[in-house]
């Protein structure tokens, strides 16, 4: 019986030429709502997944946003509206880290995420050459509750994403199209 392969080994020989695009956000966000347990984000309402794909096509990392390794996320007082974001580390920001600490060579890779990066992952991403970021079309209107200081912040995001040479690509991930922003 031949191996089924794993989910960083899937190989694509689809005519559809969007369809890896689509595989790879649908694990972004199937990491988006693992339970905390897993590994889940213990964000309210806003939960967002990443997965860092390398140069050629192989899972290397993925995480939801969520605490810190060894920072008590059971602590009431950190989940305050204004301090959340002070406490909960962003999804792009863990899996470039888990890449990083498994030894990975990042540079060149593929990011995809549930929602645009804000403008310190950007930033992140743009320093470790990322070469291109995935996203859903419908991201930010996914995520309703996103406050505005998050919305200017994914706004500036979009500019360093830019001038760093990183392609933000919009997938709509019902349909075999895309668009390069």
């Amino acid at each position: 019986m031949a191996k089924k392969p794993s989910r960083s080994e899937y190989k694509f020989r689809s005519p559809d030429l969007w369809a890896e695009h689509r595989h790879w956000l649908a694990r972004a966000e199937e990491v988006s709502r693992q339970s905390v347990a897993e590994g889940g984000s213990p964000h309210p309402s806003v939960k967002v997944g990443a997965v860092l794909v390398d140069s050629k096509g192989r899972e290397i990392a993925a995480c939801a946003n969520r605490f810190a390794e060894g920072v008590d996320r059971r602590r009431p007082e950190r989940y305050k509206d204004g301090s959340k974001s002070l406490w909960i580390n962003c999804a792009e920001q863990l899996v470039l880290m888990q890449a990083l600490r498994k030894g990975k060579k990042v540079e060149g890779g593929r990011l995809y995420v549930t929602l645009e990066p804000c403008a310190v992952c950007a930033g992140m991403i743009g320093e470790l050459k990322i070469a291109e970021v995935y996203v859903p079309v419908d991201s930010m209107r996914r995520y309703a509750k996103l406050k505005s200081k998050w919305k200017e912040s994914i706004e500036i995001g979009r500019i360093k994403l830019e001038e760093a040479g990183v392609r933000l690509i919009s997938v709509d991930t019902h349909k075999a199209k895309a668009t390069t922003q």
